[in-house]
């Protein structure tokens, strides 16, 4: 069973940048959050401490993942980071704004947009190769596993398109909010509304 969560939300999420695999610390408002995905995992999850809290080694997902574990009273020295749950990478673009990215790589940006799963961002990711990378480390959890993982937009649906066996164009059409849990369990997902931020 896992519990994934997304990171709340950042500076740069405030200001519309593509953050990818550089940072940004979050907001007040992020940090409630956390403060409410916390809340919300107590309300689902009986015993916390059989759980094992894994991150992608980003601030922004550890700052939540601290978060989230002082909400649920564990350790938060015992989080586990897992670099392959980072998020996509931007190269390039990174830190960047849309319409920054489209006045300074027209040409870049047209061919990312019309094929995003095979083509990488210049210096970057493809959606395929998140996707990849993502599914290596979901195929190594065991079936009995009881996890929360705290990762990111793109690389939490890449996650959950792999679990459900999704063609890779599904990850476009996937959505998640800063305070959303999805429940991964028996082959099926769940989503709660973490609210009460």
């Amino acid at each position: 069973m896992i519990y994934l969560l997304r990171h709340g939300e950042t500076i740069w999420n405030r200001e519309g940048r593509l953050q990818g695999q550089g940072d940004s610390p979050l907001t007040l408002r992020g940090i409630e959050q956390a403060r409410a995905l916390g809340r919300c995992l107590a309300r689902e999850i009986d015993d916390p401490a059989a759980f094992s809290l894994i991150a992608s080694p980003l601030g922004r997902c550890w700052q939540t993942a601290a978060i989230v574990a002082e909400t649920l009273g564990l350790d938060t020295g015992a989080i586990e980071f897992e670099p392959r749950l980072m998020e996509h990478a931007f190269g390039d673009w990174e830190g960047l704004t849309k319409p920054e990215i489209k006045a300074r790589d027209p040409d870049g940006w047209r061919a990312r947009a019309a094929d995003k799963w095979n083509v990488p961002v210049p210096g970057g990711e493809s959606h395929g190769m998140v996707s990849a990378r993502v599914a290596r480390w979901l195929e190594e959890q065991d079936q009995d596993s009881r996890l929360i993982v705290v990762s990111h937009g793109m690389a939490g649906r890449a996650l959950r398109a792999c679990y459900a066996g999704l063609p890779g164009d599904a990850i476009t059409g996937l959505t998640e909010d800063h305070a959303q849990v999805f429940r991964l369990a028996d082959g099926k997902i769940a989503s709660f509304d973490a609210g009460g931020y």
